[in-house]
């Protein structure tokens, strides 16, 4: 049982590898291809397919959450500032790592969990829209530019990648309503579609690396090491947050991160070292969802033994 729920964060080192290994394969990131960005929009398209709005109540606990989303980008970038102020690369990257908003793959894994999928996907819709629209102060903070041109192209981005597979969904599930099916189907693509991204997005920082052959190594560590640290503190703080009878799911909520949207902008408006952040989440943010799937497999198999047990 345990290796099937260590399938996933182990196949996250195959695409990891291959982008290592085949450091020129960034060039699928610039344009004309600029596959990174057209990927994403078709995983976000996907995972919209499953909000329908009717269906969408926000409840305390989701602003509560969603206001600690962005105390957890915040703070982290603000302090690194001040007590490391030569290395504003671990401050940047901090940011992109606390920032993300919640994954879309968050209501799936909470429907393995058996938890509360409507809560789940709420909270996703909630988390994604808002952290979203905060982009477009918070970026220029980070970065140091706040003209009005940057301020547009963040703007553009944000559009592209979001407003327009978002629009895109909400129309296909209003003209065709069975569409809110196919995320569910389309799981493999999906995650296939991601392990891609994963390969483009190593293939990049292994050639910044080759480019750059005066960057410490031990940056690198520091950023995989403040990924680790805010990993730990979002799903705890999550289930802090949580009501007792929702303190998984907001855990989830607050823990899984959509690293491939946080990815792309780091990669757009910071550079290939700050994307080692969120790139270094993905691994630490799967490896706790493979043991609390581990878990609740585990616990799974012994009710069903004691009721095999009490029946004879």
């Amino acid at each position: 049982m345990i290796w099937k729920s260590l399938i996933r964060p182990a196949m996250i080192f195959i695409p990891f590898a291959l982008g290592a290994a085949f450091p020129r394969a960034c060039v699928l990131n610039d344009p004309p291809y600029n596959s990174v960005q057209y990927v994403l929009m078709l995983m976000l398209f996907i995972s919209c397919l499953r909000i329908e709005l009717r269906e969408l109540k926000p409840r305390r606990e989701h602003w509560i959450l969603l206001a600690a989303n962005l105390v957890m980008g915040i703070v982290p970038y603000f302090l690194l500032r001040v007590f490391l102020p030569d290395r504003p690369e671990l401050a940047q990257a901090a940011f992109f790592i606390g920032i993300t908003p919640t994954a879309t793959a968050a209501p799936v894994v909470m429907a393995f969990l058996n938890g509360r999928v409507g809560f789940v996907l709420t909270g996703f819709t909630v988390s994604f829209v808002c952290i979203s629209a905060s982009l477009l102060f918070l970026l220029p903070m980070v970065t140091g530019s706040f003209t009005a041109d940057f301020i547009g192209r963040v703007t553009m981005t944000l559009v592209q990648v979001i407003v327009i597979p978002l629009g895109a969904a909400l129309l296909i599930r209003f003209l065709i309503p069975s569409a809110k099916n196919l995320p569910g189907r389309l799981k493999t693509f999906t995650f296939l579609l991601w392990s891609f991204n994963l390969f483009v997005l190593a293939a990049v920082a292994r050639e910044y690396f080759i480019e750059h052959p005066e960057t410490p190594l031990w940056i690198a560590g520091a950023i995989a090491g403040i990924a680790l640290a805010l990993c730990a503190c979002n799903f705890q703080v999550g289930k802090y947050l949580g009501p007792k009878k929702l303190r998984r799911e907001c855990s989830q909520l607050l823990g899984q991160k959509n690293t491939s949207f946080t990815m792309y902008l780091a990669l757009h408006y910071a550079g290939a070292l700050i994307a080692l952040g969120p790139i270094s989440y993905i691994l630490w943010h799967n490896v706790w969802n493979a043991w609390q799937m581990y878990q609740y497999d585990r616990h799974g198999m012994k009710r069903r033994n004691r009721t095999g047990e009490d029946e004879n």
